[in-house]
């Protein structure tokens, strides 16, 4: 049986419909945020954010003249991380329909020397403009649960990769300890709103953030989505008791 995406919840989905869909929604939201995304994602993870990065590239670091796409790169954090762990002349692209949020990473590219190495550009992540088999990985952080459909974000990932290739996806998750479980709700429902609001007057989108995972796939389902998409050998690794999950998985040979 056929894993559907979740419906959000109805208030966000009013949302949804009042802003003419949640792609226009989400990319709006991470336009207002992109100054103190950064700053914000180091704060409410106490820097584990970095760990996590650092341990989902290592799954698919790239050996010379390989190439990789990071889905939904924001300011290019997974991007940079990549190529920090990959050969000096493989060739990284990051897409995302935020022009704010590229804007930034471009600065960030520039500043640490890697702007000949990783390459931002504008694009959505469930219509890649890439023809197919292109890369020989592809990764995203943070990303799917934007998406308005789990299942053909994974196809399209799946169609630009490789026959070997391999995908890797850090995501926020549902920790399996009830009693953590009911703590980091707390922190994540109530703190973390407040925290947007006061280092970034967003409230509205750091209210969102929770509201998005609600209702998000937990671990195992998100597994079996992936399969469903032609995934093989898909793996998970928890993180912090998994309020973090990473996803990685190999596209079969042809």
């Amino acid at each position: 049986m056929a894993t559907s995406t979740p419906s959000p919840a109805p208030r966000l989905r009013a949302e949804f419909e009042a802003a003419g869909g949640k792609p226009i929604y989400v990319r709006r939201m991470f336009g207002r945020i992109a100054r103190v995304y950064d700053l914000m994602n180091r704060l409410m993870t106490g820097g584990l954010d970095g760990r996590w990065r650092a341990f989902t590239v290592r799954q698919i670091a790239l050996t010379s003249g390989q190439t990789a796409l990071d889905i939904g790169t924001g300011t290019g954090d997974l991007a940079i991380a990549l190529a920090k762990v990959s050969a000096p002349d493989s060739h990284i692209i990051g897409v995302d329909f935020t022009p704010e949020m590229l804007d930034i990473g471009r600065e960030k590219l520039q500043h640490l020397g890697l702007a000949d190495r990783v390459e931002l550009q504008q694009g959505d992540g469930e219509q890649l403009a890439f023809p197919d088999n292109s890369f020989d990985a592809c990764c995203s952080a943070f990303v799917v649960r934007n998406l308005a459909d789990l299942h053909q974000g994974f196809t399209e990932m799946l169609r630009i990769v490789k026959p070997g290739g391999r995908v890797a996806c850090l995501e926020i998750s549902h920790p399996y300890n009830p009693i953590f479980a009911a703590a980091f709700h707390l922190y994540f429902d109530r703190i973390v709103p407040l925290l947007g609001k006061l280092v970034g007057k967003a409230f509205d989108a750091y209210s969102y953030l929770p509201t998005s995972v609600t209702t998000f796939p937990n671990a195992p389902q998100l597994k079996r989505i992936m399969e469903e998409a032609g995934w093989r050998d898909v793996r998970y690794y928890y993180r912090v008791g998994g309020v973090v999950a990473i996803h990685v998985a190999t596209k079969p040979q042809a």
